[in-house]
């Protein structure tokens, strides 16, 4: 297995959507050209949503690639089916108290990649706290700017 790639980023998009999609783009396929072939992705919000369309599509033009749901919560899985063939719900999120499931999930999933794509622009948050965390333990972390 090669790289692996994951994204931070806040609910609220702010209607910057189409300002973030061809960064967004760009950015996964550079890195699938420097050999990342998993994307861990969530669906906690806007930015989570626009990334797992980017890779799901970009899979269809580099079939090599995995795009992975990383679950926060047992039920995700009945309403993400339909989306998504791969998931993954690691032990340490399974067994944590319900409140500390998403902390525990952005930890996860940042010790496990290589690659963090960021959309932050508050100094506040869970996604500006996973950007710090990414980076206290040393990850690449690419920030997308508007």
């Amino acid at each position: 297995m090669g790289k692996k790639c994951a994204f931070f980023g806040h609910r609220d998009l702010c209607g910057k959507s189409d300002e973030i999609i061809p960064k967004l783009q760009k950015a996964m396929i550079d890195l699938i050209h420097q050999g990342v072939d998993v994307f861990y992705v969530g669906n906690h919000g806007e930015f989570d949503i626009l990334c797992s369309k980017i890779a799901r599509d970009l899979k269809t033009i580099y079939p090599e690639i995995q795009v992975i749901a990383v679950l926060c919560y047992p039920n995700e899985l009945q309403y993400l089916k339909c989306q998504f063939t791969d998931f993954l719900m690691p032990l340490e999120i399974e067994s944590a108290p319900k409140r500390a499931c998403i902390i525990k999930r952005n930890q996860w999933v940042i010790k496990n990649s290589d690659y963090i794509i960021s959309y932050t622009r508050y100094k506040i948050g869970g996604a500006y706290q996973a950007i710090q965390y990414a980076k206290k333990n040393h990850k690449n972390v690419m920030q997308i700017s508007t």
